[in-house]
């Protein structure tokens, strides 16, 4: 198990969902604590009665869902001005970028939804969302609907494994990376076809 997780752990036994809500904010601001093992032992420990199942999966859900969006309003205020002064100027004023920002726009729905299952990538795409401007009622939309559909998979997986919950976690990280980059891969073929059309 993650070193991490052992940390941390005792907090979401002794606070409970102060610290399920705490933790899952944290994570969505790129702090390196897999939400997603955490959202499983909290479940096992719903499957003993320590927890209601559905307020971890809602609180859960709201930690992932106000760090997704202090994420993407800082990026959206600030990113350009810091990443210009840190010498980004050429790169985001590139062709390459500019066309980026423009197919996110458009079409940034799929990409936010699946996106939320695997930490690292939901970081990256909230700073483009925010970065490109994405309409924020857009992202939001897609951003809770993602959010609520990963933590309720994770939940129910740690609710009905219950002391396997450590075992499954491993496998279960490294088959949504998998996934992703599936899908990813996916994406890429499926704006360049459009792309390429237009």
């Amino acid at each position: 198990m993650n070193s991490l997780v052992t940390l941390v752990l005792p907090y979401i036994l002794l606070y409970k969902y102060w610290a399920i809500f705490g933790i899952t904010l944290v994570a969505a601001l790129a702090f390196p604590v897999p939400p997603g093992t955490l959202l499983m032992a909290s479940s096992a420990f719903a499957s003993q009665g320590y927890f209601s199942l559905f307020w971890v999966i809602a609180i859960g859900s709201l930690g992932n869902i106000v760090g997704d969006n202090i994420g993407y309003w800082l990026t959206r205020l600030y990113g350009k001005r810091v990443l210009r002064k840190i010498g980004f100027r050429k790169t985001l004023e590139s062709e390459k970028y500019e066309k980026l920002e423009r197919r996110l726009k458009k079409h940034p729905e799929f990409l936010i939804f699946i996106t939320r299952f695997e930490v690292f990538s939901n970081l990256a795409v909230n700073i483009i969302c925010g970065l490109g401007e994405v309409s924020y009622r857009k992202y939001l939309i897609f951003e809770i609907a993602g959010e609520v559909a990963q933590v309720t998979l994770y939940c129910l997986i740690g609710y009905f494994v219950g002391d396997n919950w450590q075992a499954i976690s491993g496998i279960v990280n490294n088959s949504l990376l998998l996934i992703i980059l599936i899908m990813a891969l996916f994406v890429t073929v499926f704006w360049r076809k459009i792309w390429k059309k237009k």
